[in-house]
């Protein structure tokens, strides 16, 4: 499900930042896709069936916190590679 929107996220950026239009996608890449989106949510099926909803829902929560953390730094890492481009500021690692 996740991968799934950010294929088509990468997709559509590529498409309108692109002077020319890219070929749709197959269908066979589209079932491929849903058939991994449907072990993954059976996979979370199962662990949640072992596991309990209120440790699921603590795992949920740290995955969560986990993209989070790493969402900020590649931001953080972006921002102070853009900032060590520009000559007059003299940012140094």
């Amino acid at each position: 499900m996740i991968i799934e929107a950010l294929i088509t996220v990468i997709y559509n950026v590529l498409s309108v930042l692109l002077v020319f239009n890219l070929p749709d996608m197959p269908d066979s890449i589209e079932t491929v896709m849903t058939q991994v989106g449907g072990y993954f949510e059976t996979g979370i099926a199962v662990l949640g069936a072992f596991l309990g909803d209120t440790a699921m829902s603590v795992l949920a929560l740290l995955f969560n916190l986990v993209l989070a953390f790493n969402a900020a730094y590649a931001l953080y890492s972006l921002v102070f590679w853009v900032i060590r481009k520009i000559p007059m500021l003299n940012v140094k690692e």
